[in-house]
C-alpha cells in the first residue's frame, strides 16, 4: 500500500465562509492518498463537521482572533505538524500568520500556501489597517504561494505590497452543484439571504432595504439563514422598523438548498468579500442574485444576466434592484437559469479541488 502524504490545513474562523471552504476542501481529499491533519478551534464548525471523519486527525488551536498569550500555545501546537507535512495550507489571517511563522521557523517555507479569505486589512481602518498591511507584507515572505479567491483579492494584495506577482494563484470557490440541483419553485416576493450576523455582511443595510420594499410590495417576506454576534442588534432593528412579522430569522440550517429553491430573489449586502460561497450556492440553486459589487462578486454574478450588482452601502439601490427582480418573474427566472449555468461550468466543488490538488503537487515536488 502506498504511503499516505501528510498534509496540514490550519484555519481559525469558528464559522462562515472560510470554515465552510476548509470543510469542503477536506471532504474533497482522498483519505487513502493523504494523511489529513486539520488544526482548528474545538469550538469551530470545522471541528464539529470533521470530528470522527475517516482519515482526518484534528488538532486544537486557540479561537481568539486578536493577538494574545494563547498564540504561543498555538504556534507550539503547529510546529511538529509543520515539520512533517509535505504541504502546509493556512487559511485566514490568524492561523495564516502563525502557520507561516511556523513554516519559516521549521525551514518549510517552500511547502507553505496561504489563502486569506479576505485580507485582514479590509476589516480595519487607520493605524490598525496599516499594521495589518505590514504584517501581511512580512508574512508573505514566509510562504511559497498566495491563493486568492478572486482576481479582486489578488489585485488588492498586490496594490498593498503583499507578496510578489509570481506568488499568486487565483482559485475561485466552488460548491457541490448537485446538492443545489432542486427544481426552483419560487414563492412570489420571498427574499432569502444566507449570511453571518457580523459587521461586514451589512445585514442592517439589508433590513433597511427590506423595510422600503415592504412599502411598495406589502406581501414581501425576508428569510435570513445564519447566526452570529450581531443577532441581537438585528432583532432590535427589525422591531424598530416594524417588519418583525415579515422577517424570519432561521438560524443555521442544513436544508439551505430547499430554502433557496423557494426563493424569488437572493440578496447579499456585504461591504467586502473574497469569493462568497453563499452567492455561488444561490447561483447553483437557480436563484437570481442581487449583490453588492465588492471583491469577487462581479466575477461571479453577470450583471443584468444572472442577477444585478449594486454599489455597497446604498440601501436605496439595493431595494430598487430587489424590487426590479421581484416585479418581473419571467426575467428573474432567466437570471436564475443563467446563474445555474455559470455555477455548473465554472464554480463546482470538483473544479476547485482539482485546482488546489495541482498546487499541492507543485509544492510537494518542488523541494525545500
Amino acid at each position: 500500500m502506498a504511503t499516505r502524504r501528510p498534509i496540514l490545513i490550519a484555519a481559525q474562523p469558528l464559522d462562515g465562509g472560510a470554515a465552510a471552504h476548509v470543510i469542503q476542501l477536506v471532504e474533497g481529499l482522498a483519505p487513502h492518498e493523504f494523511e489529513i491533519n486539520v488544526a482548528c478551534p474545538r469550538e469551530s464548525i470545522t471541528w464539529q463537521e470533521l470530528d470522527g471523519r475517516d482519515g482526518v486527525v484534528l488538532h486544537r488551536i486557540r479561537p481568539h482572533r486578536q493577538p494574545g498569550p494563547g498564540d504561543a500555545a498555538t504556534l507550539a501546537s503547529l510546529m511538529p505538524l509543520v515539520r512533517r507535512a509535505e504541504v502546509i495550507h493556512a487559511h485566514s489571517s490568524k492561523a495564516g500568520f502563525l502557520a507561516r511563522l511556523a513554516a519559516l521557523t521549521a525551514g518549510r517555507r517552500r511547502r507553505c500556501i496561504f489563502t486569506p479569505h479576505g485580507w485582514s486589512f479590509w476589516s480595519a481602518e487607520g493605524a490598525q489597517s496599516r499594521t495589518y498591511v505590514g504584517l501581511e507584507r512580512m508574512a508573505a515572505h514566509w510562504c511559497h504561494l498566495l491563493v486568492a479567491l478572486s482576481q479582486a483579492e489578488r489585485v488588492a494584495g498586490l496594490a498593498a505590497g503583499v507578496g510578489r506577482e509570481e506568488q499568486y494563484r487565483v482559485i475561485l470557490n466552488g460548491v457541490d452543484v448537485e446538492r443545489f440541483a432542486i427544481t426552483p419553485q419560487p414563492v412570489p416576493d420571498r427574499i432569502v439571504v444566507v449570511t453571518r450576523f457580523a459587521p461586514p455582511k451589512r445585514n442592517d443595510l439589508l433590513v433597511e432595504a427590506f423595510a422600503s420594499i415592504r412599502r411598495t410590495r406589502p406581501h414581501a417576506e425576508l428569510y435570513i439563514v445564519g447566526d452570529g454576534p450581531n443577532r441581537g442588534a438585528l432583532e432590535r432593528q427589525i422591531g424598530e422598523l416594524g417588519v418583525e412579522g415579515a422577517v424570519r430569522l432561521l438560524g443555521r440550517r442544513d436544508d439551505v438548498p430547499e430554502i433557496l429553491s423557494r426563493a424569488a430573489c437572493f440578496v447579499f449586502a456585504s461591504d467586502y468579500e473574497g469569493c462568497p460561497l453563499a452567492v455561488i450556492e444561490a447561483m447553483a440553486a437557480g436563484v437570481p442574485v442581487v449583490a453588492t459589487g465588492v471583491g469577487g462578486v462581479p466575477e461571479l454574478v453577470a450583471d443584468g444576466e444572472s442577477g444585478l450588482v449594486v454599489a455597497p452601502g446604498d440601501a436605496a439601490a439595493l431595494a430598487a434592484a430587489v424590487e426590479a427582480v421581484l416585479a418581473d418573474p419571467a426575467r428573474a427566472g432567466g437570471m436564475g437559469r443563467a446563474g445555474r449555468t455559470i455555477a455548473r461550468s465554472r464554480l463546482s466543488h470538483e473544479r476547485m479541488i482539482g485546482d488546489l490538488l495541482g498546487l499541492y503537487e507543485e509544492v510537494a515536488t518542488g523541494g525545500e
